[in-house]
This record gives structure tokens, C-alpha cells and sequence, in this order.
């Protein structure tokens, strides 16, 4: 298998070159964060899960083999720091905090970071409310299904490199997340179709 850019510098960095995985470190630290807050949802507790993965990234450089790409390999590390640690600590589940750009099935959706200055409070509230509702319905799903269902929306990982995540079938892994959506577009009727839960189907 021919190595992406980003597996390359990782190959770079097995060899002994420290840019390698400075590179890889600036690229991806604000994305892995933002990946285990959503699970934690403690920015201080996010942030030393993100530390650990890349402590982990950097103790397995010897045994790195491109054998896909480099970020399904790291999330995979994350995915599993992310479920050990929630599972020993039973830390609260998936607080929202969205990529200033998020790749869904249906193409990009802009979620930058709005100066609360420029907002109306009326739409403060409501957009407060709505991150309340999100967090919730995340939270009620089963383990697995918020994983995949995180990795496919916010990340736009394919069927394929979840269920190497997971380890499940492709087949498992549309099931799981179609149940996911399902139980989502359930609970955004019951809260008056909210737009956050929406934009996560």
C-alpha cells in the first residue's frame, strides 16, 4: 500500500527524523482534543487524553507499518484511550464542541466559533439550548453506535476504517450508525426537530 503525506512523515519519524512527528503533532492535536472531548466532556480531562494518545503515538513509532491511512491508525488510538478511559472513570458522555468545519455525507457544514458579542440573547439562548438537546440525545446512545456514529459525521471516516476501529464488518458498522441516526431523528421530533441534532444525521 502506497503511504499518504501524513503516514509518510510517521515513517519519517519511525527513521529517527523529530520533524516527523512535530508535523504530525501540529496537525492533528486541536482534532484528536476536540475528538475526546466529545467524549469526556471535560476540556482539562480531554486535553490529557489527547497527551496520552500521542504519547502512545510516539512509543509505537517502531512498530509503525502503513497499512492504512495514518489518521485511521490514529484515531484508532484515540478511539481506544477514549473508551478505556471513560469506561474506568465513567466520565459524563459527549459534551458538543464542533470542527470549525464538519464533513458529513452531505458536504461541509461551517461551525465556526461566533463571538458572543454579535449574537441576539434570545439566540444565545436557543442555540444553548439546542447544544443541551444534542448533548443529551449523544449521550443516550449505546457506546459503539456515538463512535461510530463521531467518526462517520465529524470525521467522515469511511464504513471500511470504522469497522477496523470497532472491529466489525462494514455491514455492522452501517447498521450501527443507521440505528444511531434513527434514535436521534426520534428524539429531534420529540424536541421539535432541533436543528444541532439534525446536522448529525
Amino acid at each position: 500500500m502506497k503511504a499518504d503525506l501524513d503516514s509518510q512523515y510517521m515513517l519519517q519519524f519511525k527513521n529517527g527524523n523529530q520533524d516527523g512527528f512535530r508535523i504530525l503533532f501540529t496537525k492533528y492535536t486541536k482534532k484528536i482534543v476536540n475528538f475526546c472531548y466529545r467524549f469526556c466532556g471535560d476540556r482539562e480531562m480531554a486535553e490529557e487524553l489527547a497527551q496520552e494518545v500521542f504519547l502512545r503515538v510516539y512509543k509505537a513509532a517502531s512498530r509503525y507499518e502503513p497499512d492504512a491511512r495514518f489518521s485511521t491508525w490514529l484515531f484508532r488510538i484515540a478511539t481506544n484511550v477514549c473508551l478505556n478511559e471513560t469506561r474506568k472513570f465513567q466520565y459524563r458522555v459527549v459534551k458538543e464542541t464542533m470542527d470549525n468545519h464538519v464533513q458529513t455525507d452531505s458536504g461541509t457544514i461551517k461551525q465556526e466559533i461566533e463571538d458572543p458579542k454579535s449574537q441576539h440573547p434570545q439566540e444565545l439562548m436557543e442555540k444553548r439550548g439546542n447544544d443541551i438537546l444534542l448533548e443529551k440525545a449523544l449521550k443516550s446512545l449505546p457506546e459503539k453506535q456515538r463512535t461510530a456514529l463521531l467518526l462517520k459525521v465529524y470525521h467522515n471516516f469511511s464504513y471500511k476504517e470504522i469497522g477496523k476501529q470497532l472491529k466489525h464488518s462494514e455491514s455492522a458498522i452501517k447498521s450501527m450508525i443507521h440505528r444511531a441516526r434513527q434514535t436521534l431523528m426520534k428524539i429531534a421530533g420529540n424536541e421539535n426537530r432541533s436543528p444541532r441534532i439534525e446536522k448529525t444525521m
